[in-house]
């Protein structure tokens, strides 16, 4: 498996995010939320809202999931922030 992700729309703020979980290295995975058009394209690929990386396949997929259903349901800036101080 490459990858893994998501369109998220925000009930909040109507924005919309695509978060995607790729492998990076043998033991290291990213996840990263883009902002995203109204067709769910991502506006920037260089420049992610949000980024986590994570050492174990479990641990990747729990973080991408976890992301996901609170996008949808969190004010978004709250949610990076508190992800970026990690």
């Amino acid at each position: 498996m490459k990858g893994l992700f998501h369109k998220v729309k925000n009930r909040l703020t109507r924005q919309r995010f695509v978060v995607s979980t790729i492998r990076k290295e043998e033991n290291l995975f990213e996840t990263a939320v883009f902002a995203a058009t109204i067709f769910f394209v991502p506006k920037s690929l260089k420049r992610p809202e949000c980024t986590v990386t994570t050492h174990t396949l479990d641990e990747a997929w729990d973080t991408h999931h976890r992301l996901t259903a609170r996008l949808a349901q969190e004010f978004p800036a709250r949610l990076f922030q508190e992800m970026m101080s990690r």
